[in-house]
Formats: structure tokens, C-alpha cells, sequence
């Protein structure tokens, strides 16, 4: 007897074992309600925007409408922008890729969020900029074309190349900071050695740009790179 009871319970597990690859195996989807749809969407979006090394991206969803009802999905749902992450205006599309196939639409915009010099009076043609006349803030750059200015220190003493309002957010390409005619200074290195010259601009330069002067001592028309206000650099 004792033989028997030892061997009733391998039986069992045999039993159970069979019995539950015969089964047909069964999948609990997932229930989604619009508006848990539309905070998954906009957490998947914040985790993408964190990647981006490029100023603060903040994004502005439109809520999912409740008349749509619940979805189910027996995987989690899979998002994907319809646009480049750069476009301020985009598309998040949701679905669920799997038998209970759906797709769902929710549109999205992400502002940049950057800290702007921005001009704390109305600024007029050919005016110096001085550092009483700026402030640094934070905005959001929305249609704004061109080199940000970041810092203060990069344009005061340089030239308004045009009207400029209070309030407006200043690029490098509002100002210039070498301008046709102005006598600046050229820093000339060559295997290590400085040298510093004077020179007259020929024609107008932001940071980076290259432009031609005439050296005042050698009265030789040479190119070089705007570093600054009224300075420029050549190299050998």
C-alpha cells in the first residue's frame, strides 16, 4: 500500500503537466483609457526629448478625446512620431500591433526652451550696445531665425545692423560685431608665436564669419576670422 501512495503523487504531476500543455494558452489584454493613453504618450515622449543634448524640449499634448472609449491591447501599445523630433508641430501615433489591431492619433507641440539675451529698450540703427540695455532670461524660441546670442558679454560695444525692439530676443545676425570701417584688432599667430596688428574692416562681420581688411601698417588687404567685438584673429 505504502508502494502505491509513494507513486500517486508523481502520477498527479504528470497529469497536471499534460493537462496544461493541451490547454490552449490564454492572453489578458490590457485595458487603456484615453487619457491613460494620452500619459504614456507624453511619458514616452519626455524619456525621447531626454536623449537630446540640445536646449530644454518641452512638449504640449493634446488630450485624447473620451468619446473614444477604452482600448484594449494584449502587448503593450508602441509609440512613434510621425515627424523628425525637431518639428515643432508633430504627430504621436499609438497602436497596438498585435489581433485586437488599432491605431490612434495625438497631436503634439515642442517648444524649445532656451536661455535668450533679450533688449530691455528700443535699440536704433548703428547704436552701440551697452550692457545696461540687455538681460539675460528664459523664453521659448518659437519662430526665431539664427544664432541665439547667449551671453551679454558677446555683443556689448557692438553695432544694431538694424531697428531693434524692447523685449525681442537678440541673434548674432541683429548685430555686428566687426563693422565696415572700424578699426580692430588683429591677432596674428604663426607656429606659436602672437603678434597683434591694427586693421580697417571692409565690410561687416558676425562671430565666426571671415572678412577682408587693410592691415594699417603694411596697407596689405588680408582675411580673417571675427572673434569678437572689434577683433579678429589670422592663423598660419
Amino acid at each position: 500500500m505504502k508502494k502505491y501512495q509513494n507513486l500517486l503523487p508523481r502520477v498527479s504531476q504528470l497529469y497536471l503537466i499534460m493537462l496544461m500543455m493541451l490547454l490552449p494558452s490564454y492572453v489578458i489584454a490590457i485595458e487603456y483609457t484615453p487619457a491613460e493613453l494620452t500619459q504614456a504618450a507624453d511619458t514616452w515622449l519626455q524619456q525621447e526629448l531626454a536623449q537630446l543634448s540640445n536646449g530644454e524640449l518641452m512638449p504640449k499634448l493634446t488630450a485624447l478625446d473620451d468619446r473614444i472609449g477604452a482600448k484594449s491591447c494584449a502587448e503593450p501599445v508602441e509609440f512613434s512620431l510621425s515627424q523628425p523630433i525637431s518639428q515643432r508641430q508633430n504627430t504621436i501615433l499609438i497602436q497596438c500591433s498585435v489581433d485586437e489591431q488599432w491605431k490612434l492619433y495625438l497631436s503634439v507641440r515642442i517648444d524649445e526652451i532656451v536661455q535668450a539675451v533679450i533688449l530691455k529698450q528700443n535699440i536704433a540703427t548703428g547704436a552701440h550696445i551697452t550692457a545696461d540695455m540687455l538681460a539675460l532670461e528664459t523664453r521659448e524660441r518659437r519662430f526665431v531665425r539664427g544664432s541665439l546670442v547667449s551671453e551679454p558679454r558677446q555683443i556689448i560695444g557692438a553695432k544694431a545692423k538694424r531697428s531693434l525692439s524692447m523685449g525681442q530676443m537678440l541673434t548674432l545676425q541683429d548685430v555686428c560685431l566687426v563693422c565696415k570701417g572700424d578699426v580692430v584688432t588683429i591677432s596674428i599667430s604663426n607656429n606659436g608665436l602672437n603678434v597683434a596688428a591694427t586693421g580697417i574692416a571692409q565690410q561687416d562681420g558676425s562671430l565666426g564669419d571671415t572678412i577682408e581688411l587693410i592691415n594699417r601698417q603694411s596697407k596689405r588687404t588680408v582675411r580673417a576670422e571675427v572673434m569678437g567685438v572689434s577683433s579678429v584673429s589670422i592663423k598660419f
